[in-house]
């Protein structure tokens, strides 16, 4: 009986209304054979017209506030969905825009380039001058390279072309791949424009051997 009363009301002064009159009811079970008491809705009015008192000026009336107003109209529903599509749309863009960076080299900058000649030996090659932040980097692919003489490991440098004056970078034996190479600070490409790739014994001399491979001047 308690549920049922729940859920046709939460006002806590019906509800008392409507178990009292429960209680009149339960209180005396009537058999279906014999007539009910002379007063007994006599009763039930008399407990129910006792539960509607009119209230006081200290007492506030509750009101009822019509479920329409509480419902998202078409409009706000309309803005609450263009808003989340707005949001998910610069969600993918963002996300695009750092996988496209990602995948042309996080923002490095091309400065100069060379295809580089075959000097002696075997092979082909191509240098790049990259900018990436604050480093600038030496890239060199190199294709099928192979010395003309007996060689224990290959060489790059960069010269000057009036004179010369290898600066050294690094050393490595692979014939084909890229070899790359972060520039020394204070080593500038416009002094030492000229990338060389030479093939070197490991008999402890530390200078040029003098037999280049591969050569291009970067611009």
């Amino acid at each position: 009986m308690q549920h049922q009363l729940d859920e046709l009301t939460d006002d806590p002064a019906e509800l008392a209304a409507f178990d009292r009159v429960a209680r009149l009811l339960d209180a005396g079970p009537v058999p279906a054979t014999d007539e009910p008491p002379a007063d007994l809705w006599d009763r039930i009015a008399a407990a129910a017209a006792a539960e509607r008192v009119a209230p006081t000026d200290g007492e506030r009336v509750a009101t009822v506030t019509s479920l329409d107003t509480r419902r998202p109209t078409s409009s706000n529903v309309n803005s609450r969905f263009l808003l989340v599509a707005a949001a998910a749309v610069l969600v993918v863009v963002a996300l695009g825009a750092v996988l496209f960076q990602r995948a042309s080299g996080g923002g490095t900058e091309l400065v100069a380039s060379s295809d580089l000649s075959l000097v002696a030996g075997g092979g082909a090659g191509r240098a790049e001058l990259v900018q990436d932040g604050e480093e600038t980097r030496l890239r060199v692919d190199v294709t099928g390279l192979s010395p003309a003489e007996q060689a224990d490991f290959f060489e790059l440098w960069l010269l000057d072309p009036t004179n010369g004056n290898p600066q050294p970078l690094t050393k490595f034996d692979q014939t084909d791949g890229v070899v790359e190479v972060v520039l020394p600070p204070g080593l500038s490409t416009a002094e030492f424009p000229v990338v060389d790739i030479s093939e070197e014994v490991d008999d402890g001399d530390t200078t040029h051997s003098g037999k280049s491979i591969l050569r291009g001047e970067l611009a």
